[in-house]
């Protein structure tokens, strides 16, 4: 891990810590092939305390493992009472796979169309 950019040179998911909040970015595939390193570097943010960010915003490709488990982790969060927020609305590959897994399908005021979109049309 490069000391002055505090991230891995992978693509998947790559852990940045920072005082008071964890922050999680995805990037590149992150699918059913590399879902299970995806799922220890999002443990290890919940493991943390705080508040955990997920950035997602550099996902070229993903599949229906990808949303179930940061779903679950969305799930675990809120039953905890912790913030687990996204940095930016889903969007590219991750809307499209949410729209084709109809998990917007609810009321787009729904906790979960709220969490992944934001509050922004799509």
């Amino acid at each position: 891990m490069p000391d002055n950019a505090g991230t891995c040179a992978r693509r998947g998911p790559t852990l940045l810590l920072s005082p008071g909040k964890n922050t999680i970015s995805f990037a590149g595939e992150v699918t059913i092939s590399n879902i299970g390193a995806a799922r220890d570097d999002l443990d290890a943010a919940l493991r943390e305390g705080g508040p955990v960010v997920v950035d997602i915003v550099s996902v070229d490709e993903t599949d229906l493992t990808f949303i179930q488990l940061i779903e679950s982790a969305r799930r675990k969060a809120a039953g905890t009472g912790r913030d687990f927020r996204l940095r930016h609305p889903a969007g590219g590959a991750v809307l499209e796979v949410l729209r084709r897994g109809g998990f917007l399908d609810d009321d787009e005021t729904s906790e979960r169309a709220k969490f992944w979109l934001q509050g922004t049309a799509q």
